[in-house]
């Protein structure tokens, strides 16, 4: 038997060490062997009107990747272009005119797993009634136009199903006609004093044979005299992005042409349903027609 000054003395051992000395030695390794993720920032508006587009910017470092984003339960991939030493992408999100939500959830993520969300709060505009008359069968379609009619409607929806992955277009955009707004998007429409939809679109005054612009750089999807639209254009600005122009006199391209912002693709008229002369725009974002307005340049653009 050994005293206190005879006894063997400690030895140092790894697992004698505090438990805190262990797990900082592993917290040290780990940040050694892998290196930090990249922060990924999300720009989004906090509140939106019910019918218009919002506009979101979505950035990190390191080289370019795709976004996936989550939006009113689907999921949309969206390309992502170098920007200084990292990456970004920004696109349209279209806020529904009769949602009934308060707020809407978005959820963005990426291939290395980084992601981001954020909630935007809903709010109504006026949305006042506005009595139109205009020629009986454009109210009450003869029976044999009707066929006509449906497959106006497909042609439509066939040049909406696909689009380009790439943002071709830049905001704000080009204001396609120089006249002033007399139709808001969203009206609750009457004609000839029957109650009809609501207005999905914005009317621009012009005079007949006004040139009309492209409001950004795309491809023509469709380019078609409709029933109801008159003489109209489609173009995808890709992202799901599409702009329409509704009852020209005449129309100065063809579907797969391909347009730069400013570029002149018709000129103002009566065409279709209407009660003069003048341009409606459309905007359609992911399948959903939202206000043009807020997203329009102030001054026409120059022209190309």
């Amino acid at each position: 038997m050994t005293d206190r000054e005879g006894s063997m003395p400690e030895q140092s051992s790894f697992f004698q060490r505090p438990v805190s000395g262990i797990l900082g030695a592993v917290v040290l390794l780990l940040l050694w062997s892998f290196p930090a993720m990249a922060a990924m920032h999300l720009d989004v508006p906090a509140r939106a009107a019910r019918g218009d587009a919002i506009r979101v910017q979505v950035s990190g470092d390191g080289p370019a990747r795709p976004v996936t984003v989550f939006w009113l339960e689907r999921e949309h991939v969206m390309a992502a272009q170098p920007s200084g030493s990292g990456w970004q992408a920004e696109f349209l999100l279209p806020v529904p005119l009769d949602s009934s939500a308060k707020s809407l959830d978005l959820k963005t993520r990426t291939q290395d797993g980084q992601q981001a969300e954020a909630r935007v709060a809903l709010f109504d505009k006026k949305r006042p009634v506005q009595a139109l008359r205009v020629d009986k069968k454009y109210v009450d379609p003869p029976a044999e136009v009707r066929e006509r009619i449906r497959r106006d409607r497909e042609k439509a929806g066939k040049a909406l199903d696909n689009y380009s992955p790439e943002r071709l277009w830049t905001a704000p955009f080009a204001r396609p006609v120089p006249g002033s707004v007399s139709s808001k998007f969203g009206l609750k429409r009457v004609f000839n004093d029957q109650p009809r939809g609501v207005h999905r679109g914005l009317d621009l005054r012009g005079a007949e044979g006004t040139p009309i612009l492209a409001c950004a750089d795309g491809r023509v999807v469709l380019a078609d005299d409709l029933y109801f639209s008159g003489n109209a254009v489609y173009i995808d600005h890709g992202q799901g992005v599409f702009t329409s122009y509704l009852h020209m006199s005449r129309i100065l391209v063809r579907p797969g042409d391909v347009v730069r912002r400013g570029q002149v693709i018709g000129k103002v008229g009566s065409t279709g349903r209407v009660t003069g002369p003048h341009l409606h725009l459309s905007l359609i974002v992911l399948g959903q027609a939202v206000d043009p307005e807020p997203l329009l340049e102030a001054r026409p653009a120059a022209r190309r």
